[in-house]
């Protein structure tokens, strides 16, 4: 089994593009630091994360390691196993009847590019000669902006697989990386929020991948501590909600309850936009996924909604799952 089962390809949408033009984000800052940070490219709908590592073997070692199923399990997720030709068969047996099962091989050039779809996911592997050592780029292209940092974080620990696996050691679980995780989504901007104009007003949205499960995102997005100190008071549609940490602040009042994965209020006089709904979706491996948007028509109250609710619960409550993760919950 490999070591990042638990980050497979999980984009919805069409099959990413890798060659399409993309805006990057460079969490290095050009340093040069060894080995270099993931690169999250943008596109309009089209994403890809980048990684580079300069491998201590022979391309034609490395190129085994990447292609051959029986090395491939031991690091890369899913267990693919390649028809190794333009327009082969990619199949990833640990995810059997489900959508990431398949792909195709999209370009393959021995020993250097192995480009293929994975689901809805593109995958390129390149491989280069640098003396007597290899330095191989890895691009996943997806349409999950949200989960990039999911991704990223991911195929570090594929990597150090990968390193292991030729260095003929034993390959260590890398655990849930849920530190890294949490760096590398603020490094990538993953906190900003959309903004969208429209005839009938404004929205801000905000989807955001956290590092806890569903439930606990509720509980302490409705209690808005830092620790799963009481239970989350029951909410009940029609009555006001109140600001957590100011009760006596009425939010607004509530249309829709779901617990513990959705709820949508009316905002009360005063605070910005007319309308607030969060959802709680599954995400990826790392845990639930929560989409926040805030819609409403005065225009000047946009800015105000998105700094209040990225800055006042978005980002705290990415902050307060990565510390309940971190005390064992």
């Amino acid at each position: 089994m490999s070591v990042c089962a638990e980050f497979p390809a999980g984009s919805a949408g069409q099959p990413s593009r890798v060659g399409e033009e993309w805006s990057s984000t460079d969490p290095s800052g050009g340093s040069g630091v060894t080995p270099p940070e993931p690169l999250l490219r943008r596109g309009a709908h089209h994403h890809a994360v980048e990684l580079e590592r300069t491998l201590g073997h022979p391309v034609d070692q490395v190129w085994r390691a990447v292609t051959v199923s029986e090395l491939l399990s031991r690091w890369f997720p899913g267990a693919p196993q390649f028809e190794l030709r333009t327009g082969g068969r990619a199949r990833f047996p640990a995810f059997a009847g489900l959508p990431a099962e398949f792909g195709e091989v999209l370009e393959c050039e021995a020993p250097q590019l192995l480009r293929f779809s994975w689901g809805t996911d593109e995958m390129r592997i390149v491989l280069d000669p640098v003396g007597e050592s290899t330095r191989l780029t890895i691009v996943h292209g997806f349409t999950d902006l949200p989960g990039a940092a999911s991704f990223a974080t991911g195929w570090e620990a594929c990597l150090e697989g990968l390193d292991a696996v030729l260095d003929g050691r034993e390959v260590a679980n890398p655990g849930p990386r849920r530190a890294r995780h949490e760096q590398l989504a603020d490094r990538f901007g993953l906190d900003e929020p959309e903004l969208e104009e429209g005839a009938e007003g404004w929205t801000v949205r905000f989807a955001r991948q956290l590092v806890c499960p569903a439930e606990t995102a509720w509980h302490l997005f409705v209690n808005g501590g830092d620790r799963l100190v009481e239970e989350p008071p029951v909410l009940v549609v029609g009555e006001a909600l109140h600001a957590p940490q100011a009760p006596s602040v009425v939010l607004g009042h509530l249309t829709e309850v779901d617990a513990p994965t959705l709820l949508a209020f009316d905002t009360a006089d005063g605070e910005p936009g007319d309308h607030v709904r969060l959802e709680l979706r599954p995400g990826t491996g790392h845990g639930t996924r929560l989409v926040l948007t805030v819609s409403g028509q005065v225009a000047e109250d946009r800015e105000a909604a998105a700094a209040q609710w990225g800055q006042g619960a978005v980002r705290p409550l990415a902050a307060a799952a990565l510390a309940h993760a971190a005390d064992g919950g």
